[in-house]
């Protein structure tokens, strides 16, 4: 893989050894009209979890339905989404990284979103998410995974969201 990603951490620690994640820069920044006219404007993002252990990583992903705000933009309502279609390099040049935005939110606007897989050994998962606010912020949005210890956490802008864990499985 090039170097088309914002963020890259690699894990040597006990708990994380062997897991690496790339989060990509955003795409979109477009508006998106709900059916009852409602409207949001949206960024998707990649990441990749790669497994260079000789164990099964378990990947869960849960983000809840409650908009929230950031100390950055304390003013604009934010919502999270992990759509549980899987990413490809081949879709990375594509307008939201091939990731069919509008149909995804006409299904899934006002709903958690949970993603649960294995990750084998020697083997890597590339995953969408999807941030939407209901107005547009002043500046750039940057967002992705990180781990603490085997907790997951979404980044954007800096603010922390805990989301999730990475269990290896021996």
């Amino acid at each position: 893989m090039g170097q088309n990603f914002h963020t890259e951490f690699e894990y040597d620690n006990g708990i994380n050894k062997g897991i690496t994640i790339q989060n990509s820069y955003p795409k979109g920044g477009q508006r998106f009209t709900t059916t009852n006219g409602k409207e949001f404007v949206y960024v998707t993002f990649w990441t990749c979890i790669t497994n260079k252990s000789s164990s099964n990583l378990e990947l869960e992903v849960d983000f809840s339905a409650n908009s929230f705000v950031i100390p950055s933009e304390p003013n604009i309502n934010f919502n999270l989404f992990i759509p549980n279609s899987e990413m490809t390099l081949e879709k990375e040049k594509l307008p939201n990284y091939g990731l069919d935005i509008i149909s995804f939110l006409d299904e899934n606007i006002n709903k958690p979103s949970k993603l649960k897989t294995v990750i084998e050994p020697n083997s890597s998962y590339l995953l969408y998410s999807v941030v939407i606010s209901d107005e547009g912020v002043n500046g750039t949005i940057r967002a992705g995974f990180e781990l603490q210890q085997d907790e997951l956490i979404y980044k954007l802008n800096n603010y922390e969201i805990n989301c999730g864990k990475i269990v290896i499985k021996n």
